[in-house]
């Protein structure tokens, strides 16, 4: 399976937000310091992370990022869903470049697609950030 540079990227620079003190904002240049994550791809991943609803910007010289929900409302799906266009085109598609390999619409192995990318969409959405920290802690704390 693969997670996109994206999905990672954001689920990294969300756990650092949001182990970061919830009052003060944190710069995306702290951020991307803490996390050794490219400023300028994360700035744009942070729109669309704030597009979503799931962070907020706060402007000025303090300015910086703050989480937007509770962590054990926003889940992997969710932030799948803000950063990545593309979470399951299928060779199907109509704007697929290799819908000319197509056996036929729909076919057993569209069907199957279908199941495999319901069952991960809710495995996904039962993934809560609340989580991800506890396991990034956790396994931080085994290692110290």
């Amino acid at each position: 399976m693969h997670i996109s540079t994206k999905t990672e990227y954001a689920v990294r620079g969300l756990a650092e937000l949001a182990m970061h003190d919830s009052k003060n904002p944190i710069s995306i240049v702290e951020i991307c310091a803490k996390q050794n994550l490219p400023q300028k791809y994360m700035e744009q991943l942070f729109r669309k992370l704030k597009k979503a609803g799931l962070i907020k910007s706060i402007h000025g010289a303090k300015g910086g990022y703050l989480m937007n929900q509770d962590l054990n409302t926003i889940s992997l799906g969710d932030i799948m869903k803000a950063v990545d266009e593309n979470l399951a085109q299928k060779y199907c598609e109509e704007d697929s470049p290799h819908r000319e390999f197509c056996i036929g619409k729909p076919c057993g192995f569209h069907t199957l697609w279908n199941e495999i990318e319901e069952h991960l969409h809710e495995y996904f959405d039962s993934i809560k950030l609340d989580e991800i920290l506890k396991k990034i802690i956790k396994k931080q704390y085994l290692e110290i």
